[in-house]
């Protein structure tokens, strides 16, 4: 079996994009549809690079296979990649400067927004105001939080974190070196984030989930209907064999990701160039980044007993609507019988393959 390291060595020009266009490819080729792929976020060089890797896209392939057989993405629904599309910031978010507006939802089909994770996943990696932003969004959904003192020594940390810095080499060098006050002020106020962000982690279980929450969806930087914020995990191993779909609404699935997250503050660079040409220099920042391990070759196991309940009563909800209102009370007593009798209702089959034990693990 195809494993994620020997993938990575097989195919190290594959980049996380172009494995989501393998998923958005081998859906139209099981389909057997024709498409353009310009229209669907593909480049013709992803294109040709995905048509000489057949491994890639038979993973590509089973993977939209089973987001077919496993969400309401229906036969006829276009799929794309959806990671470049143009989005929109909401005024919460914009309130702290934050102006990344790269989505999270990285494929699309239909009205199903997926963010893609596969082997080492980073659910954000976000700089002074991004951090700032997720920080507010996940304490403005939990509860008693406002007083607590955690808050503002975790909020003065962040502040005086790096917005924009120039160095005259690699920042590692200088972090090594120790002789650039700039770069040892923000790593000591990196090492006090992780600490103190740790110690509010540990204080509030509930601000935990929501930080990882936002993180993973972007429901609060995009709007919770915006097609820009994720609404599904799409997590998978290398080859598309061990697939699982969790939806980030399920408060135990955002728990088990928040206690598995690696919370890193660190810097990031880029080389600062000049009329196209490196100067040498770096341009630098702080940011706050999430880590997790999508999936280390866990086993599928096959039940129905954990069938995403979320995403079925939301399907529910919407199959309801279009029902004649004289069926109303006949419906009624069937969505409070549960969701067994709620799929049996739509003529849904149980049977199902899901994986409840992701492991997101450091």
């Amino acid at each position: 079996m195809l494993t994620f390291k020997s993938f990575l060595s097989e195919a190290s020009k594959i980049k996380a994009e172009d494995f989501e266009a393998s998923i958005v490819m081998g859906w139209y080729d099981m389909l057997g549809r024709d498409y353009n792929p310009s229209d669907v976020g593909i480049s013709d060089v992803q294109v040709t690079l995905l048509r000489d890797d057949p491994d890639v896209l038979a993973a590509g392939k089973r993977i939209a296979e089973y987001v077919l057989n496993n969400t309401s993405a229906g036969k006829n629904d276009k799929a794309e990649v959806f990671g470049r599309a143009t989005t929109s910031l909401t005024p919460f978010w914009k309130e702290y400067g934050a102006g990344n507006k790269t989505p999270k939802t990285d494929i699309l089909i239909g009205k199903v927004r997926l963010s893609l994770k596969i082997g080492n996943a980073q659910l954000m990696s976000g700089g002074r105001a991004e951090s700032l932003a997720t920080f507010n969004a996940a304490l403005e959904n939990s509860k008693n939080l406002e007083k607590s003192p955690q808050i503002k020594k975790v909020v003065d940390i962040i502040e005086s974190f790096v917005e924009r810095g120039t160095a005259p080499s690699k920042v590692g060098t200088l972090i090594k070196s120790g002789e650039d006050k700039i770069i040892n002020d923000g790593e000591e106020a990196h090492k006090l984030a992780m600490e103190e962000l740790g110690k509010l982690f540990e204080e509030s279980e509930e601000f935990k989930i929501h930080f990882a929450r936002e993180a993973m969806s972007g429901f609060t930087k995009f709007g919770e209907d915006s097609l820009a914020a994720a609404e599904y995990m799409l997590v998978s191993t290398a080859d598309g064999r061990n697939v699982q779909i969790h939806s980030v609404y399920d408060d135990n699935y955002c728990k088990s990701i928040a206690e598995k997250m690696r919370l890193q503050a660190r810097f990031k660079s880029s080389s600062r160039k000049l009329k196209g040409k490196k100067t040498g220099e770096y341009n630098f920042w702080s940011v706050i980044s999430l880590i997790v391990n999508a999936m280390d070759e866990a086993p599928i196991n096959e039940s129905y007993d954990r069938l995403d309940e979320i995403a079925i009563l939301r399907k529910a909800a919407k199959f309801i609507k279009n029902k004649l209102s004289s069926a109303m009370k006949k419906v009624k007593r069937i969505f409070n019988s549960g969701t067994k009798k709620i799929i049996e209702f739509m003529g849904a089959s149980p049977s199902v393959k899901i994986n409840n034990n992701i492991d997101f693990r450091k």
